[in-house]
C-alpha cells in the first residue's frame, strides 16, 4: 500500500480505536482477549511489582489495567496520535510512554520481566525483516527469567479476498474490504465507514505468520517457546484454534 508506514495505522485509527475495540473488541476481525484477562495473566508472569513493556501500546487498552495490578508499565508506540489519546486518560501518568517503532524495542529500555504484544499488533510489522528485528530486540531486553507474550490470530488458508459487513445501524454502515497476498503473507484492507455525513476510509496492512513461523523466527532470535494456549485463560491450543497466546523466554536463561 503506497505511503503506508509504521505510523499510519495509529494515526488513522486513534480517534475511533476505543469506540471500535474498547474492552470487548466487538468489531475486531478476530477474537480478542479482554483487558482483565490479559492483565491477570501478565501479572502472574511478571510477579509482584514486575516490569512490563507493551509493544504497540496504542490508547492504553491493556497498559492501564496492567498498571492497576501494581506493575511498572512502559508503552511503546509509533503513533503520536495514539499516545496522545492515552496521555489524556486518567491514570496515564503511571505509565512510561515512548514514541518509536516496535521493530527496535530497545529504545524503550531493558531488563523487562514481561514484553507483551496483544491483539495481532505484532502483524502490524509489515515485513518479515521487521518482525525478525523485533524478536531479536526482545531477546536482548528481557530480564534473564523474563517472558515474551504474543497474542495473534492463526492464519486461515481458506480465507478469500472480499467484502465483509462489520456493523449496520440506522446511521452507519461499516465494511471491511480485504485483499490477501499469500506469497508475501500480507493482508491489505480498508475499513469503510459510510454515514449520511460522508464516507471515511481506515487503511490497514498486516504481515501475518503462522505459529510455526513465529516459533522459527523466535528461535533464530534467541528465544525458546515455553507455552501456547488458545486464549488468556489457558484453554489448550489445538489444530482447530483460530487464535493463540504464545509465550517465550530467553534461550540462554537455562
Amino acid at each position: 500500500m503506497d505511503g503506508y508506514d509504521s505510523e499510519t495505522y495509529g494515526e488513522t485509527m486513534a480517534e475511533v480505536y476505543d469506540e471500535w475495540y474498547g474492552t470487548d473488541g466487538g468489531i475486531a476481525l478476530t477474537e480478542i482477549g479482554s483487558p482483565s484477562e490479559v492483565a491477570d495473566r501478565v501479572a502472574i508472569l511478571a510477579g509482584p511489582e514486575g516490569t512490563v513493556l507493551e509493544l504497540g501500546v496504542g490508547t492504553g487498552r491493556l497498559a492501564l489495567p496492567l498498571a492497576d495490578r501494581g506493575l511498572s508499565v512502559t508503552g511503546l508506540d509509533a503513533s503520536p496520535a495514539m499516545l496522545g489519546c492515552l496521555r489524556a486518560k486518567p491514570g496515564a501518568d503511571r505509565l512510561t510512554l515512548v514514541t518509536g517503532d516496535m521493530s527496535d524495542p530497545a529504545i524503550a529500555g531493558t531488563g523487562f520481566d514481561v514484553v507483551l504484544v496483544g491483539f495481532n499488533t505484532f502483524f502490524n510489522l509489515t515485513t518479515k525483516a521487521a518482525q525478525e528485528a523485533c524478536l531479536e530486540g526482545v531477546a536482548k531486553i528481557l530480564a534473564p527469567e523474563g517472558r515474551f507474550v504474543l497474542e495473534a490470530f492463526v492464519p486461515d488458508p481458506d480465507t478469500h479476498d472480499g467484502v465483509s459487513v462489520r456493523d449496520v445501524s440506522i446511521e452507519r454502515v461499516m465494511l471491511d474490504v480485504v485483499t490477501t497476498d499469500r506469497a508475501a503473507q500480507t493482508i491489505t484492507g480498508q475499513r469503510i465507514v459510510m454515514t449520511t455525513a460522508g464516507n471515511r476510509f481506515f487503511p490497514y496492512l498486516l504481515r501475518y505468520a503462522t505459529p510455526d513461523q513465529l516459533d522459527a523466527m523466535a528461535t533464530s532470535a534467541g528465544l525458546q517457546r515455553v507455552d501456547r494456549t488458545e486464549d488468556w485463560n489457558g484453554t489448550p491450543f489445538s489444530n482447530d484454534s483460530a487464535v493463540h497466546v504464545s509465550t517465550w523466554r530467553r534461550a540462554d536463561a537455562g
